[in-house]
């Protein structure tokens, strides 16, 4: 038997990242970076085996190995990924339901596109000395043509109220995009309360939004991921993943 630690193989790897959706397998964490653990220790079994092998963050993995996540609990995680998970929808899955999330998922992806651009539009308003930045203003339109595409399919697939709130969430980004293109000095010289009420006045629209869509889905908030898209943590809420944040601690 080998005594020293074979690498895993690519195509296990893969699995194994897939299985979990490349975030922590612990279902209140789904952090990254990841590192994939022997669940029944290498030098007990000395052999690479997808039933005894579970991905983890760097921090839960050391929680494990210390014994703060004992070995039952973490075969009990491996096991709850088997079961359906509302954050795992393949692309090619036909059914209304997987349509509405990946919709879902488009259009918090595109929004946040959306409102990158105008922020980089906003500081490149600050920075010039020669007048409104027209160069940059074809960015900002493009975005906010794709995210007005993704707003519309979000709200074909869902119902009234999913195609309302979605609907209030391009609103807001449209009303905040023409204060910019209209030089007003709300868009450039906000307070820091300013700021803080804009971000949080954003944050209840997104969290209607996601409230809707897990109620047509016949979800808890808490089972589909908020703000799982790419972000910028100075300018989206500061919201956790999963099932962390806004509405476990409202309970």
């Amino acid at each position: 038997m080998a005594t020293h630690r074979t690498k895993v193989p690519r195509p296990l790897a893969r699995q194994l990242f897939v299985e979990v959706g490349h975030r922590c397998a612990i279902p209140t964490c789904r952090a990254t970076p990841l590192e994939i653990a022997h669940i029944v220790p290498w030098h007990r079994v000395q052999r690479h085996d997808f039933q005894n092998m579970i991905v983890l963050c760097p921090n839960c993995h050391t929680r494990f190995d210390r014994g703060d996540i004992d070995r039952q609990a973490m075969f009990h995680y491996k096991e709850l990924l088997r079961l359906p998970n509302p954050n795992r929808v393949a692309p090619d899955d036909p059914s209304p339901r997987a349509g509405l999330i990946r919709a879902y998922r488009m259009f918090q992806s595109e929004t946040i596109r959306w409102q990158e651009s105008i922020s980089l539009l906003v500081s490149a308003v600050c920075l010039s000395s020669f007048g409104f930045p027209t160069g940059n203003l074809g960015p900002v339109r493009i975005a906010a043509s794709v995210a007005r595409a993704a707003t519309d399919k979000l709200g074909e697939l869902g119902d009234e109220d999913v195609a309302e709130a979605a609907n209030n969430v391009f609103d807001w980004h449209r009303c905040w995009a023409s204060d910019v293109f209209d030089l007003l000095p709300s868009a450039f010289n906000a307070t820091e309360d300013d700021y803080e009420d804009r971000r949080e006045e954003r944050f209840m629209l997104f969290a209607d939004l996601h409230e809707e869509v897990c109620a047509a889905l016949d979800l808890d908030p808490t089972e589909l991921d908020f703000f799982e898209a790419r972000r910028d943590d100075q300018e989206l809420p500061k919201v956790s993943l999963g099932t962390r944040g806004f509405w476990e601690a409202d309970e």
